[in-house]
């Protein structure tokens, strides 16, 4: 039995800065996986999404060409089955980067194996026939699709976030359950493909974190695109039809009233679930629960030496905030001074047209905790002269500051709002007054300089 200063368990954005930045930091490490290197981001998740997203801009981009002056436009055809040959071999070439002997030969003992890893104790795992000790481990499994069961037909049927990326026939009408992050930006690249595009959400609103201010835009964004946004809806039942390219029928009440759609493909998209299943905690004694494994301020369990982090401990289920903390963890492991788990400035995008981004508290959250008096709240539309020569006006940037000038959080959509906002992020992280910020000279014209005209038009204000 072989014996390791760290085993990280999972091998996704987590377990990949875990075991790289332990061994860097002279722990003899072991990365095990069960399924492949580089988890959900890589092979399900962001890296194919966003590629897909990429291809559906790019055809929105030529059915734009004619309103800026060129004639005689042609609109490609759509090969959806290449268009996902190329997302995959994107994917596959990141993967050539992430495969198991690269890790090997760097000195980091790699397993995947399929059977998973199972706790015998505290102290002690095993993955396959091979048992393995450590003074340290990380948990970072990550999560997978929930799917619930409707009555009428298997779970089988639904696509959702893993199975979708072998789809090679473009869906007629595919109808989202779910109204989040997954069904709108899919839905949005599926409908620049030529898809019909219907989302049906549980809740009063989609996109459930989002500023309702910015949702509010986003799904007049959506409806113009001809996605068909319902909410508040209870889904019934599924049929599958005879004889018919349309061989699902989704039943559902919405205000009472008894509808249906009809559908080639359906994609649940109702959460995420933490990988756990299987790994016999209960062996070692580590809490935990469905929501995932139990952790305190230094990412720690019940057992000290015992470290989890990303998607099968928290509700911010980002590649960023799983790197994150797998940084602070090895910090932890191996530093004098520990550092806390805090992700009170954590910043998120959603990759539509246009994008969404938001960090630190919503106006909402800022109202509960300070009150309405005590903040200050400052909105610029995004119509500044970069947005105009790309023809990209629309949307806005909503800054929340305190009594004192310093921004407790910010909302944002337009175009690269996930980009220029990073910047909002950096002014919050530094706690950098609204006057410096306005005194620093920004680039003309970029979209980043939007952030520049929020604070000294906020200053303004207040003069």
């Amino acid at each position: 039995m072989k014996s390791y200063d760290l085993v990280v368990i999972g091998a996704g954005a987590a377990g990949l800065v875990a075991a790289t930045s332990g061994h860097r930091a002279g722990l003899k490490t072991a990365m095990l996986e069960k399924v492949k290197i580089g988890g959900e981001c890589t092979h399900s998740g962001c890296v194919p999404s966003k590629s897909l997203l990429n291809a559906a801009k790019h055809l929105d981009s030529v059915r734009e060409m004619k309103n800026l002056g060129f004639n005689k436009v042609i609109e490609p055809q759509v090969d959806f089955a290449k268009i996902m040959d190329r997302v995959n071999d994107i994917v596959e070439g990141i993967y050539e980067h992430e495969k198991p002997e690269l890790f090997q030969e760097m000195g980091i003992d790699t397993i995947v194996h399929s059977s998973g890893v199972k706790f015998i104790d505290s102290k002690t795992i095993q993955i396959g026939k091979k048992k393995l000790k450590s003074k340290n481990f990380v948990i970072c499994t990550g999560s997978s699709p929930r799917v619930i069961d409707i009555k009428g037909v298997k779970n089988s049927i639904f696509l959702h976030s893993e199975n979708f990326w072998e789809l090679r026939k473009l869906p007629k009408h595919i109808v989202f359950i779910g109204g989040g992050v997954i069904s709108v930006e899919l839905g949005s690249a599926l409908s620049s493909l030529g898809s019909k595009v219907t989302i049906l959400e549980y809740s009063p609103k989609i996109l459930g974190p989002v500023d309702p201010e910015v949702t509010d835009y986003m799904v007049k964004e959506l409806k113009s695109k001809k996605i068909n946004i319902l909410t508040d809806v209870r889904i019934t039942k599924i049929d599958k039809q005879k004889d018919s390219n349309l061989k699902y029928k989704i039943s559902y009440t919405i205000d009472g009233k008894k509808k249906s759609a009809k559908a080639d493909q359906i994609f649940q998209s109702v959460g995420r679930v933490p990988n756990l299943k299987g790994m016999d905690l209960d062996k070692a004694g580590i809490k935990h629960s469905e929501k995932g494994i139990k952790i305190n301020s230094y990412l720690q369990t019940n057992h000290k030496h015992i470290y989890a982090c990303g998607d099968c401990t928290t509700p911010y289920k980002f590649t960023h905030t799983a790197s994150h903390q797998a940084s602070l963890i090895i910090n932890n492991i191996t530093a004098k001074s520990r550092k806390k788990n805090d992700l009170s400035i954590l910043p998120w995008a959603i990759f539509t047209s246009p994008e969404i981004s938001h960090v630190g508290l919503t106006e909402a959250e800022a109202v509960e905790k300070y009150g309405k008096k005590k903040i200050n709240v400052f909105k610029v539309e995004a119509k500044i002269d970069r947005f105009i020569t790309d023809r990209k006006i629309g949307g806005f940037i909503k800054v929340v500051f305190n009594e004192k000038d310093q921004v407790l959080g910010a909302d944002a959509v337009g175009a690269h709002a996930g980009e220029w906002m990073q910047l909002i992020t950096m002014i919050m992280k530094h706690k950098i007054k609204a006057e410096k910020v306005a005194e620093t000279i920004f680039a003309y014209p970029t979209y980043s300089e939007i952030i520049k005209k929020v604070f000294t038009r906020y200053l303004r204000t207040k003069k």
